[in-house]
């Protein structure tokens, strides 16, 4: 009866695991699947000037293809140094095993992203005389930044594992001031970790949709006019554009694996 009862609860775990699963990945490899046989068709039937022409065409892809990267840049920027800052904090409420504060400055990443798009906003609408692009393009670089400061964060405080305190004690013992033991101790280790993260938030910006929408106002941004010309079927430039776009993240998280395991901590450091 037990071995029974256990069987059908296995049953049923793998059967609920794979619907959740088929569920959540059909639709993108439905896109990817039906993007990539425009990008087959277009590369067989049009040149390089024929699918400029027809992307001037489409007056809203041009202007998002000029924004998206400007704004990516902006938040990984903005994400860099909020990140930097937030690091040198965890790091020592880590060591003094202060979880609270660390949660709360996590808190943006956590939140579901309608709550800190709402959040955003309604800070918004306090400085809505600004208007137009300008308060729409702040708007989503400072609710991305949000997000990805605590991920460049936490990469960053595997990079503070690695700095030894023993050099770090020696260096303030021998008179050494926090800059100069920053920039000559710490920040060699700390460095690939910041551009990890770098590349991670500029691909998460890129990305991004519901911030990107919500709060972007008049602006086109990527990700919305890809999603509204698939809703319009406007043209298969769009499904063409969007499964680059996801093979472009596949071959980003194949690139993470591959960059962030020689920055793992050893064993012996987690230990210590």
């Amino acid at each position: 009866m037990i071995s029974a009862r256990r069987f059908w609860g296995t049953l049923a775990m793998a059967l609920a695991c794979g619907g959740t699963a088929i569920f959540l990945l059909l639709p993108p490899a439905v896109l990817l699947g039906l993007g990539l046989y425009y990008v087959f068709g277009i590369a067989l039937v049009a040149d390089l000037s024929q699918v400029l022409a027809a992307v001037a065409q489409e007056t809203d892809i041009a202007p998002a293809l000029l924004a998206t990267p400007l704004i990516a840049l902006c938040v990984t920027l903005l994400a860099g140094i909020w990140g930097l800052a937030l690091s040198l904090l965890w790091r020592d409420w880590l060591a003094a095993g202060r979880l609270s504060p660390l949660l709360l400055t996590a808190l943006p990443l956590i939140l579901p992203r309608f709550v800190l798009g709402a959040l955003f906003l309604l800070a918004g609408l306090q400085v809505a005389q600004w208007g137009g692009n300008i308060l729409g393009g702040g708007l989503v670089i400072t609710a991305q930044a949000a997000v990805a400061a605590p991920v460049v964060a936490g990469l960053l405080a595997l990079g503070w594992r690695r700095v030894d305190p023993g050099w770090y004690r020696a260096a303030q013992e021998a008179g050494a001031d926090e800059a100069t033991i920053f920039r000559r101790l710490a920040w060699p280790i700390l460095r690939p970790y910041l551009a990890l993260g770098a590349l991670l938030t500029f691909f998460l910006s890129f990305d991004d949709f519901y911030l990107a929408n919500a709060l972007s106002g008049e602006m086109p941004l990527l990700s919305a006019t890809l999603f509204s010309g698939i809703a319009r079927s406007a043209s298969p430039l769009y499904f063409a554009l969007l499964a680059l776009v996801l093979l472009l993240d596949i071959v980003l998280v194949v690139l993470l694996a591959r960059l962030l395991r020689p920055l793992l901590p050893l064993q012996k450091d987690l230990v210590s």
